[in-house]
């Protein structure tokens, strides 16, 4: 069994949540066993995976585990499913229900948008109007959380709950003298008939860890998220072969890989590099610079992200006239490390030049960064030209639909966005940074690379490529050959030398057991 370890899968997904996915096809099509892992509770976590298109059998969570509720069947939980005494008085309010006793307010039942039928959770109050408690209900209809609050309105103590009602886990939070939460303790209550405490979440998850490589004895952890998880799989007491997915740059600065210092986000586990089977990079080029530095004594797998689909690769190429002239795409979160406000400022001179040219953003924002680039569209005077558009699943017509896509990272790991773009036939022009855009963009081919920084030199790039039609459209048709290059086929034998390693590993030690 190949495990793949996250933290959670969100409704707007990351680079890295998008990675695992087309991960998990690709195993599923070649019939090796393999699951999404995650830890965080999310009581709508099976709604997100439904619109995702993830099979309940292909993941796996901390908390359906402990409750054992992966499979099952979601029902509609209403108001009239609470039974509530008939001496109780039920006012509707808006689209929720206010509960009470003669005049006294007992408690509110909030109800899930946008059908405000089914039950979303239940607020009790205590003689003087206080919260006292709020039930959660999991979106497959079934109490899944109890919360309880401190008299300024903390949260104390939380309990899980199974499908039938029962206590499966337990937090306390624990306040220092400044009445600040420190530690929290953590308990999974009668589970396999005992009891269990953990003293902050990482033991808890290495706990679960252990019990998932018991359940499958001789699995493939790959850690998808080093930072959070890295200690927690490290720590783990049962033998398994154990990877760390490099999904960035692993230094803080990509010119000199060899002496620079550490991305936070991967020091714990660099620095205790021999504990690991193996590492992934995505690109060629951070395999390079990453044995300079550290040398082959743990192996380091070339294994991109992306992979091309065989339905797109085989999928009608849309004529380049039904593209709509000037339009130029930006996929990425809204983020600083995106440097979406250099296109803007290099996108000022391009559409004074060519003023039929129009920007669009699409992803969700990180922090105030939405705000602050809105804010430099309306002083660059960009307002009609334009357009922030949230996250979507749905790609393949905005891309089918673009001239021009861009990236702006100052450090990527591989880029998955330009690999999308590529292989619906769009151009593309991004800042050559270490790692990502060099590997998949052939410059001057299928795209063009520009200094990292430069915004002069992109604003004259965009330019330069719009204003030649030819080259567009020669660009367009190289594009789909190279994507080619992330066929199943191709990205499945970069896979195979270290699920080979997996298996030599546990034969070596079921010889010397």
């Amino acid at each position: 069994m190949y495990y793949f370890v996250n933290t959670s899968i969100n409704p707007k997904k990351s680079g890295i949540e998008h990675a695992e996915m087309k991960r998990l096809a690709l195993f599923n099509e070649k019939k090796v066993p393999a699951k999404l892992v995650t830890r965080f509770f999310s009581l709508s976590l099976h709604q997100t995976l439904k619109a995702a298109g993830i099979a309940e059998n292909n993941q796996i969570n901390l908390f359906d585990f402990i409750q054992q509720s992966t499979d099952f069947k979601p029902v509609k939980l209403t108001i009239d499913d609470l039974h509530l005494p008939k001496n109780l008085r039920v006012q509707a309010e808006e689209h929720n229900y206010n509960v009470y006793l003669q005049d006294q307010l007992l408690m509110r039942v909030n109800l899930f948008a946008p059908e405000y039928k089914q039950i979303n959770n239940v607020q009790t109050y205590d003689q003087n109007g206080k919260l006292v408690k709020t039930d959660w209900y999991d979106t497959r209809g079934f109490k899944g959380l109890e919360q309880f609050y401190t008299f300024d309105g903390q949260v104390a103590t939380e309990q899980v709950f199974n499908p039938e009602g029962a206590v499966v886990y337990q937090t306390y939070h624990l306040p220092n003298r400044q009445n600040v939460t420190q530690n929290s303790l953590y308990r999974f209550i009668n589970y396999h008939g005992q009891d269990w405490s953990f003293i902050g979440e990482q033991h808890m998850t290495t706990f679960f860890l252990d019990e998932l490589n018991r359940e499958t004895p001789q699995a493939v952890f790959v850690i998808d998220r080093t930072y959070e998880l890295a200690y927690s799989a490290l720590q783990m007491q049962t033998k398994a072969f154990k990877v760390m997915h490099l999904h960035s740059n692993h230094v803080n600065d990509p010119d000199h890989p060899k002496t620079a210092t550490l991305n936070y986000n991967y020091s714990y586990a660099l620095n205790n590099l021999s504990a690991w089977n193996g590492v992934i990079t995505a690109t060629s080029q951070q395999t390079a610079d990453f044995v300079d530095r550290y040398g082959n004594q743990t192996p380091v797998y070339t294994i991109p992200v992306g992979i091309v689909s065989e339905a797109t690769l085989k999928a009608p190429h849309p004529k380049w006239s039904s593209r709509t002239p000037g339009k130029i795409i930006f996929v990425a979160r809204l983020s600083e490390e995106k440097q979406q406000s250099h296109v803007l400022r290099a996108f000022k001179k391009v559409h004074a030049q060519l003023p039929k040219t129009t920007l669009d953003f699409w992803g969700y924002a990180n922090g105030d960064t939405g705000k602050e680039l809105k804010q430099l569209v309306r002083d660059l005077k960009l307002t009609d030209a334009v357009t922030f558009n949230d996250y979507t699943q749905d790609l393949a017509p905005v891309y089918d639909h673009a001239q021009l896509a861009m990236l702006t990272s100052r450090a990527e790991g591989f880029a998955l966005a330009l690999l999308e773009g590529q292989s619906h036939g769009v151009p593309q022009i991004a800042y050559d940074v270490k790692y990502g855009p060099r590997d998949i963009i052939r410059d001057g081919q299928d795209g063009d690379l520009v200094p990292v920084d430069n915004i002069e030199a992109l604003a004259t790039a965009m330019i330069k490529l719009l204003s030649d039609p030819q080259r567009l459209q020669a660009y367009s048709a190289q594009a789909y050959l190279d994507a080619d290059r992330y066929s199943p086929k191709a990205v499945w034998a970069q896979w195979e030398p270290l699920m080979a390693a997996a298996k030599s590993f546990y034969q070596t030690e079921s010889e010397e057991s």
